[in-house]
């Protein structure tokens, strides 16, 4: 059963927001949150009152002589609302799942229809026979990235608690561009402007490696996290948690994997946020896709887990530059826009690179918990070969009932090649995990 949810306090106003080049990710961003108990009618009158916030989500995608906009007109949200008899309970499943048939029912996919389609769209399906409550998002790509996302489901949280929803409050309004300082001679955007392939090659490449790989999940204690990072940090205290943990998967993978050393991992590409690096620039309250892949140097030890977690960190830092942002900000949106009437893809990836999309800052299930801390779990889909994504650990029911959750915990997912190579890289990292990382340097 679908109803249509209002604002309750209408704000778009029918303006509209004229949305950059690096906006144009013709996709949405589809989660889903299990909750052991859900109040519908409290969530769709919370969902109201949030639209009243989010007047860009009310909005439609306006499409005028190759010029986005999202216009804030003020439509109703669908609301989906159906009961589920088959699940005997929600399956204990990995964070990222492999099969995205299985949260297909679960979700009500928003479609890239400009001028008719809603930019968000809600689904709540009830397990009859574990009493447990499925909600599924969908949300337009074009409306912003993972930040933006859960930026509006915490509101969402907060204001279905009848709590006042956290700062800072969200900025729609696009980043104002320099236009003085492109530069489409910039490494960075020279390096996509050259190597950027065709949208019909770019998803041949991408089945191609779905069918010849499968999807491993790896997961890491926060006790496993904070050993590798006193290993990988060495005398560097910038080096992250994070850095080490990338880091500790390119060396096994370059020890376990790889048979040869002209093999091996010798750059990872890091997609990064770069909210509130600058605030002249973009904020943390703006609403929009502001990130950036960033490649690091050639790794000088492919081998050790310090040197690649030093590596990892310099490329990041080289973004914390507002010379730099401004450059990349102002030229990547004349980039894009030529790729798209090109047909082709902004994505780069060599021969010797892996990427890391990380969603390691963001608690996804605690910012949209509802009220149930520690006992929401997430779930997403979709995993590519050599792509890895990095999210923190659902919490766990025990046999006594009681929720438990290890905060700081992270689950690797990625696909790596099917084969004898992928179980001796299986085997390295549960032995690490089992020896507590002795022989890892």
């Amino acid at each position: 059963m679908t109803s249509y949810v209002d604002a309750s306090i209408p704000s778009g106003n029918g303006r509209r927001i004229t949305l950059l080049g690096t906006d144009l990710i013709f996709a949405s961003i589809e989660n889903v949150f299990v909750y052991p108990t859900l109040d519908v009618d409290r969530l769709r009158n919370a969902l109201g009152e949030t639209l009243s916030l989010w007047p860009i989500l009310t909005g439609r995608i306006i499409v005028n002589d190759n010029q986005y906009m999202i216009e804030c007109s003020d439509n109703s949200i669908p609301f989906n609302y159906t009961e589920n008899s088959e699940l005997e309970c929600w399956p204990d499943l990995p964070v990222v799942i492999d099969d995205k048939t299985i949260l297909e029912p679960f979700i009500d996919s928003v479609q890239y229809k400009p001028e008719i389609e809603p930019l968000l769209r809600l689904k709540v399906t009830y397990l009859l026979r574990s009493n447990e409550y499925v909600v599924g998002t969908s949300t337009s790509h074009l409306v912003g990235d993972a930040n933006s996302n859960i930026h509006f489901l915490s509101d969402l949280s907060q204001i279905y608690q009848h709590l006042e929803p956290l700062l800072p409050r969200p900025i729609f309004q696009r980043c104002l561009l320099n236009k003085e300082k492109i530069d489409l001679s910039f490494p960075l955007i020279k390096e996509i402007s050259e190597k950027a392939e065709k949208i019909e090659s770019f998803f041949g490449r991408i089945i191609k490696g779905k069918s010849e790989t499968e999807q491993i999940n790896l997961s890491f204690s926060s006790e496993q996290l904070i050993t590798l990072h006193n290993i990988g940090k060495s005398d560097d205290e910038e080096v992250t948690i994070h850095d080490t943990l990338c880091a500790y998967i390119i060396i096994t993978l370059n020890k376990h994997f790889f048979l040869t050393t002209d093999e091996h991992i010798q750059r990872a590409r890091m997609i990064i946020n770069y909210r509130g690096i600058c605030d002249s620039l973009v904020t943390q309250g703006h609403v929009g896709n502001y990130i950036i892949s960033i490649p690091s140097s050639e790794f000088t030890d492919s081998l050790s887990l310090p040197s690649i977690a030093k590596t990892i960190r310099q490329a990041i830092k080289t973004i914390r530059n507002e010379d730099f942002l401004e450059k990349w900000i102002v030229s990547a949106d004349v980039l894009t826009r030529e790729l798209i009437k090109d047909s082709r893809v902004n994505y780069v990836l060599d021969q010797n690179e892996v990427v890391f999309n990380s969603n390691f800052k963001y608690d996804w299930a605690n910012q949209f918990n509802l009220g149930m801390i520690n006992q929401c779990r997430f779930h997403t889909a979709i995993s590519f070969k050599f792509y890895f994504r990095i999210f923190q650990l659902n919490p766990i029911k025990e046999k006594d009932g009681r929720w438990t959750r290890d905060n700081g915990g992270a689950q690797v997912a990625v696909r790596i090649p099917k084969g004898e190579r992928k179980q001796n890289f299986l085997e390295a990292w549960k032995k690490d995990i089992q020896e507590n990382f002795i022989n890892v340097k």
